[in-house]
Order: C-alpha cells, then structure tokens, then sequence
C-alpha cells in the first residue's frame, strides 16, 4: 500500500515551519513599523506651517542679536522702535515686485535692548520703479536728522548672501547684513542677522511713501504641503520587503513538500521495480 503524500497544511503546521513563520513574522513587523515611520515621514512634511505669522510681536521675542534667524521667527511680522541712523539710508537695485524691477530705499534703525546698548537692525521702507526716485528719497531721509523710529511693524526676513556687486563695492543689489555693516556709519559690532520689511501703515509713518512709492509686497512664507515622494517609495518598498517575508516562508515550505513528493514517488517505483524482477526470478 503507498504511502498518501502530505498536504501542504500539514508541512506547514510542523513545529520546525512554525518556528520560520514566526521568525517571518518578526522580520515582517520590523517592516511594516519602517514603512509607519516612512509615512509618518511624508505627512509630518506635507503637513502646511499653521504659524500665525501675521499678527506682530515684540521683535526681541523671536529675534537675538547677533544670531542666525529661527524657523519660528523668518517671515513672521514683528513690532519694534528705536531711532533712524540718518548717515545709512540707502538703495538697493535689482529688486523685483509684481513682475517689475525696481529699487529699494532702505535705513539702518538702532533698537533698544532691555539689558545692554542698542542693536542695529537693517529695514526696507519703500519700492521704487524709477531709480532716481529712490536716491532722491534716500538722499532726503538722510538729511531729516536722527528721527525716532516708534511703533513699527514689518516681516523680518533671513539676511540674503552678498552678491559680487556688494563684495566688489559696486551697485548694491541684495540685502545682505554682512555687506551693510561694512558701509554704516558708526557700526558698533551689535547687529540682528536678519532685516524687516515696513508694512503699508509703517513705511507711510517713517515718510517713506512719496510720489513714485509703493509699499514692498512681503507676503507669508510659503509652505510646502506635497507628501514627500521620495518617503513615499520607500514605504512602499517595505512593504514590499514585508510581502516577500512571508513569500520566502511559502516558498520554503512549498519546496519540502515537493521535496517529500517526489521522495515517495521514487521510493514507491523502486518498490515497483523490486517487485518486478521477484516475480521475473
């Protein structure tokens, strides 16, 4: 009588298959808690910036002099005052607005500290279309004296890298702090790392909104809020991984059932074949 050939269930519940389905499983949980991770990854990064960027704070709040501007504090609107330097009025070419280029006027404001000597922050008041606008506004700034600077608003911005113009001493077109502090006047090492655009109702109160100028368009910072693509496929390749885990256990096991097959069928037509030749003798 021949032996009936295993099923694959009951390979499958052998004690030494259990162990490598558990051990599958393990291998299969690490990849299933990478792939979490990848997403929670993607989401964390698509997830839109709910700062309230808009409504001022105090600038010594979010900004120390001396310092590299905070993710909190770029972009955000501050309040401060302190008093003009009328020696750094200045302009900025090459500034673009409403798909125009134009120029900027822009001053120096010596800020009060609660402990300490004031701190210079760089500010941009006005835009200007027609160039020579710009310089005669500079110009008259200049010569209206040490005014004060009171009750201020604008969005404080990263300073920008110096350009090859700044480095060289030619037209200056970014607004970098490390090149400006080579130019004021005065400058006594106590600085912010960062500069503030006035808004409307501030430029018109430091009489930076004559004829010919508009308020400089400083809009909330942009956020990113696409998954990340790249954390994305690599989830998908753990999970991935994680199939192929339990794949592996199947294909392991579907090999020793075929193995123990085949096994059967060789012994069974051997036995054929010995019978075969008894009853020949």
């Amino acid at each position: 009588m021949s032996t009936p050939p295993p099923t694959f269930r009951q390979v499958a519940t052998r004690p030494r298959w259990i162990g490598v389905l558990v051990a599958c499983l393990v291998v299969a949980a690490v990849f299933a808690l990478l792939g979490q991770w990848q997403i929670d990854r993607a989401v964390e990064q698509g997830k839109t910036d709910e700062r309230d960027t808009e409504t001022a704070v105090p600038l010594e709040s979010v900004a120390q002099p001396s310092s590299t501007l905070t993710t909190e504090a770029g972009g955000r609107m501050v309040a401060f005052s302190g008093t003009w330097v009328p020696e750094d009025f200045d302009t900025l070419a090459g500034r673009k607005q409403d798909g125009r280029t134009g120029t900027w006027v822009i001053g120096r404001v010596l800020v009060p500290q609660s402990a300490g000597e004031p701190v210079s922050l760089a500010v941009a008041l006005a835009w200007f279309e027609d160039a020579a606008a710009a310089d005669a506004l500079s110009a008259r700034l200049s010569g209206a004296g040490a005014d004060a600077a009171d009750d201020l608003v604008g969005r404080l911005m990263p300073t920008e890298a110096p350009t090859q113009g700044d480095v060289q001493g030619d037209t200056a077109d970014a607004m970098s702090v490390a090149a400006l502090i080579n130019e004021w006047d005065a400058y006594d090492g106590r600085v912010y790392g960062s500069y503030a655009i006035l808004d409307a109702a501030s430029a018109d109160a430091s009489g930076a909104l004559v004829d010919g100028a508009e308020p400089i368009v400083s809009s909330r910072p942009t956020v990113n809020t696409q998954l990340n693509a790249l954390n994305i496929f690599y989830a998908i390749e753990w999970v991935a991984f994680m199939l192929f885990a339990f794949y592996l256990w199947y294909r392991l096991v579907k090999d020793a059932l075929e193995r123990e097959h085949e096994a059967i069928e060789d012994a069974e037509a051997e036995a054929a074949a010995a019978g075969g030749e008894t009853a020949r003798g």
